[in-house]
């Protein structure tokens, strides 16, 4: 499954960069740096939240759009800053591992692993991520 898949665009099929307005990026790179700074990134109400406390809903966001593909786009997402940071991050970690399980020379390896595979990809991700979070680890 391909990142722009996970938060699936609407029905006229945009792109994640055309779908991601200006103003939300902006907002993302805000939580980014409150991230920086203080480990934390904007929860639903703006207050700060520690990021490894939003991996298991970005998990569970993730899971649902491996359970259903045409997961339609939800901009609500973009309402939450930090939870989109982190889904994101995830997202990656998520796409790398799926990466090292499907067969070589693959541009789209979850067409060749099953939803148990691409969950315990997501499972191993999500902890990872959790570990670089709280040990101060790099999140690229």
């Amino acid at each position: 499954m391909r990142p722009e898949r996970l938060i699936a665009p609407p029905p006229h099929r945009l792109t994640m960069s055309k779908a991601i307005p200006n103003q939300c990026m902006a907002l993302l790179k805000e939580a980014s740096e409150m991230f920086d700074e203080t480990g934390c990134v904007p929860g639903i109400d703006g207050e700060e939240v520690p990021a490894e406390r939003i991996v298991p809903d970005a998990r569970e966001y993730i899971s649902e759009t491996i359970d259903d593909p045409e997961a339609i786009y939800d901009p609500a997402i973009w309402d939450t800053p930090g939870f989109a940071l982190v889904v994101s991050w995830l997202a990656q970690k998520w796409q790398r591992r799926c990466h090292k399980l499907a067969p070589r020379r693959n541009k789209n390896p979850a067409q060749h692993l099953t939803k148990e595979q691409q969950k315990a990809c997501l499972d191993s991700a999500a902890a990872e991520l959790i570990y670089e979070i709280t040990h101060g680890g790099s999140l690229n």
